[in-house]
């Protein structure tokens, strides 16, 4: 076919690709080659490449990438907890003894990659699932589950479930951001519509005999509507930042928004707002005890606090440095815990002591859709996965997973350390993985939720980290971190009301430019104030910006960029998949195209390549006007877009094929495979992504 192809301007040489039966790789534990090869070939690029071979297998896997336990939803029913892996197809729900704190079955439901949301009704679990927002009923007694409802289009969440004191089921969605009420007695569905214009979130609930409450986000307003009428009001005529946990209690509610503890009666009157403690950047779980008493868990200290009046008191910290799904009371005075990463703990609030269990030491765990990706000169490829960094060393046949606080979007290795971006935090770590040592260097902060994009420039020892602001913002950022002496410095707004996606550097003499892709939609469910992202030069030396341009027209949002020999790369999400080539010095859009999706780009040996969601990597140029397919058939094993860390002085690189670490032959003399087919799952996580 067409995109198979070579046209190799850097070499001047075309070569077909012609199947070949493929060797077996040599690797311990032993590898596993996928494919078939092409035939070898004396001839050799411009710029002295490294040799072509087409000889072997184009792809050779090395089990899994990234190991997860990681969690979302968790409730409890009885003596058992019942909780949803994030990131496991199709959703896994782990049933866990609370007495002897063992996995004792689970469950798969028929489709999603897991489920926010979970509640207990009538001695059932509902779960609130994505990338389809359905809701799910699980009969622990018959061991099956059923699909109940659809409460949103694809790609969208269910974000949260309660359950009244009359046994109606409640659920938060995105994108929309209505609430859903579910009677199990009769099977009836009803939409109870949006929580407030503009936001699209529902992000917290919680229900009492009257109304159902809701918690929206990216504002953070409280909506209580009425159960009969459906009728609703606000709670909260100012917005105290995203809702992140409501309950119900004693005639009470009490919500976490941003950095506040709501406590208001179910009318919002005589409440009370108190600040959560110096040191945390939110409160994320909450509970209120059979006495009234009321306990919130801080982010990122993961310290339980007592609310004692208008003050809180310490109780203990049994999981520090991470994100908490629940707070549930137990009997006596036991209290269970849920942490994102995968551990429960057990603490008894009298004396603060606290026991905690590994999820993936008991079996709930499996492979993780991966984060990011680096290669190690020597042979070590490090892997970013949720609260995770995996190092392999595939001819040793080893691998070791040290936790980390959080999502690693973006890792680096300089000098033998590995650095990572963190999202939520923005924090940003530098790792001595052999020592299995993690410091942090710091935050972003200034508004940024999601590091975006990293490059390095050797000459200045500087870290370039771009990144986007959260749900409700525009303006994103660019970071510089002087290794070295240890300096931050954050550019906010450097391209006016648009997330910073990418960064790149010049790679001419003499040039300390940066450029910076935008993307108008910033953080998502804001209205964007732009109609086409940029293109921005930064001047590394001043910390100005030299010039901005939108080099495409009704394209809203760019993903990522590259720049080769004076011409900028860049691929898009909005329209997906748009990728487009431009002179730097005339600004000059020189080649157009479209690839099945969008991804993240990458130089080697003069040659620029996208490695897309759906599976696939493409040749882009130099002086290309249609891409290429190098290497078909991944399939979907990222949930960032797919990154390449390519070996320095060969055709290699390493990336993911499924859920496995791969090496992938990406020699453009040696295409091989085709465009991959797209899963209507992997669809609706797309959709999803491309929703903000």
């Amino acid at each position: 076919m067409e995109r198979r192809r070579l046209l190799n301007a850097g070499a001047g040489l075309g070569l077909a690709a012609v199947a070949a039966t493929a060797p077996a790789a040599r690797a311990t534990p032993p590898p596993t080659p996928r494919g078939a090869g092409g035939p070898a070939s004396a001839s050799s690029p411009a710029g002295g490449a490294a040799a072509h071979a087409c000889t072997g297998a184009p792809v050779t896997t090395y089990g899994t990438a990234s190991l997860t336990a990681a969690i979302v939803g968790v409730t409890v029913l009885g003596n058992h907890a019942y909780v949803v892996a994030r990131g496991q197809t199709p959703t896994l729900v782990g049933e866990i003894d609370l007495t002897t704190r063992k996995l004792t079955r689970t469950f798969r439901l028929d489709r999603g990659d897991g489920g926010w949301a979970a509640t207990v009704s009538g001695g059932q679990v509902y779960v609130g699932t994505y990338p389809y927002p359905d809701i799910h009923r699980v009969d622990p007694a018959t061991g099956t589950t059923t699909r109940i409802a659809t409460v949103g289009p694809a790609g969208g969440f269910v974000w949260c479930l309660t359950t009244a004191p009359d046994g109606t089921v409640y659920a938060g969605t995105s994108p929309r951001g209505e609430v859903w009420e579910y009677k199990p007695d009769t099977g009836r569905l009803r939409n109870l519509g949006p929580a407030f214009a503009g936001e699209g979130y529902v992000r917290a609930i919680a229900a009492d005999d009257r109304y159902v409450y809701a918690g929206t986000l990216p504002q953070g307003y409280l909506i209580a509507y009425d159960r009969v009428t459906g009728a609703k009001r606000n709670l909260t005529p100012e917005p105290y930042g995203g809702a992140a946990a409501l309950t119900a209690h004693g005639g009470r509610v009490y919500g976490l928004f941003g950095r506040s503890l709501l406590d208001l009666d179910h009318d919002g009157g005589t409440a009370k707002v108190l600040t959560i403690p110096a040191g945390e950047r939110i409160a994320d779980a909450l509970a209120v005890t059979a006495d009234g008493t009321v306990y919130i868990v801080g982010r990122p200290t993961g310290t339980v606090y007592r609310r004692d009046g208008d003050t809180f008191t310490t109780v203990a910290a049994p999981a520090t440095g991470d994100e908490h799904r629940a707070l549930i009371p137990l009997s006596g005075n036991t209290m269970l815990g849920a942490v994102g990463s995968g551990r429960l703990w057990w603490l008894d609030r009298s004396t603060g002591a606290a026991q905690v269990v590994e999820l993936i030491d008991i079996g709930l765990s499996g492979p993780d859709p991966v984060q990011s990706i680096a290669f190690q000169q020597g042979g070590t490829v490090h892997v970013g996965g949720h609260y995770s960094l995996t190092t392999h060393r595939p001819a040793r046949g080893t691998s070791n997973r040290i936790r980390i606080p959080g999502e690693p979007k973006q890792i680096r290795v300089i000098g033998g350390r590995v650095y990572a971006a963190m999202y939520p935090s923005t924090e940003l770590l530098e790792i001595d993985a052999g020592r299995e040592r993690v410091r942090s260097l710091g935050f972003i902060d200034n508004g940024q939720q999601r590091p975006t994009d990293m490059a390095y420039r050797s000459d200045d020892d500087l870290l370039l980290i771009s990144s986007a602001p959260p749900a409700g913002g525009l303006k994103g950022a660019l970071t510089l971190l002087e290794r070295s002496r240890g300096r931050i410095t954050v550019y906010r707004d450097v391209i006016p009301d648009q997330s910073v996606m990418s960064v790149a550097l010049d790679d001419r003499p003499g040039r300390r430019i940066a450029y910076l892709a935008g993307d108008t939609w910033g953080g998502g469910s804001v209205p964007p104030t732009r109609t086409a992202a940029s293109i921005a030069a930064f001047d590394l030396r001043r910390g100005t910006v030299l010039w901005e341009t939108a080099p495409l027209a009704g394209n809203a949002s760019l993903q990522h960029i590259e720049v080769l020999d004076g011409v900028l790369y860049g691929i898009c999400k909005r329209q997906s998949g748009t990728w487009f080539a431009m002179d730097l010095d005339t600004r000059t859009v020189t080649a157009t195209g479209t690839l099945p999706s969008y991804g993240e780009l990458s130089v080697q040996f003069g040659q620029v390549y996208a490695s897309v969601f759906s599976g696939d990597v493409y040749r882009l140029g130099p002086d290309l006007t249609e891409a290429q397919l190098v290497l078909g058939g991944l399939d979907d094993g990222w949930y960032n877009p797919p990154q390449l860390a390519w070996e320095r002085s060969t055709w290699y690189a390493w990336g993911v094929a499924t859920r496995d670490l791969a090496r992938l032959r990406l020699d453009p003399l040696c295409p091989s495979g085709s465009p991959s087919s797209t899963s209507s799952q992997y669809e609706a996580v797309l959709k999803g992504l491309l929703a903000n």
